[in-house]
């Protein structure tokens, strides 16, 4: 077996440039899963922050409601005093 058919054409340059090539490929590679892993941890970052937001809005919508149901209560409440006493006037003659 001849040894010299197994060296490239350009001789051992040649592998080494293939083999630089190579690692840049590689390394290149890595770099972009890398990205796409933190691009991705910070889309889950930014998604979990909105549904927070959303889950504090909802809270803060629902007391809201209830307290406007309690105020709406509250004026229903003086409004049937209001009108209980306007009757309890008319009934004694004007006098309070």
């Amino acid at each position: 077996m001849d040894f010299a058919s197994l060296i490239p054409a350009g001789g051992l340059g040649a592998v080494s440039v293939g083999g630089t090539l190579l690692a840049v490929v590689v390394y290149l590679l890595n770099a972009n899963r890398v990205d796409r892993r933190e691009y991705q941890d910070a889309i889950d970052r930014a998604e979990k922050r909105a549904d927070d937001a959303e889950a504090r809005r909802a809270a803060a919508e629902a007391r809201v409601d209830g307290l406007q149901q309690a105020v709406d209560a509250e004026r229903a409440a003086r409004r049937t005093a209001e009108d209980r006493a306007a009757a309890a006037e008319r009934a004694n003659g004007g006098q309070p």
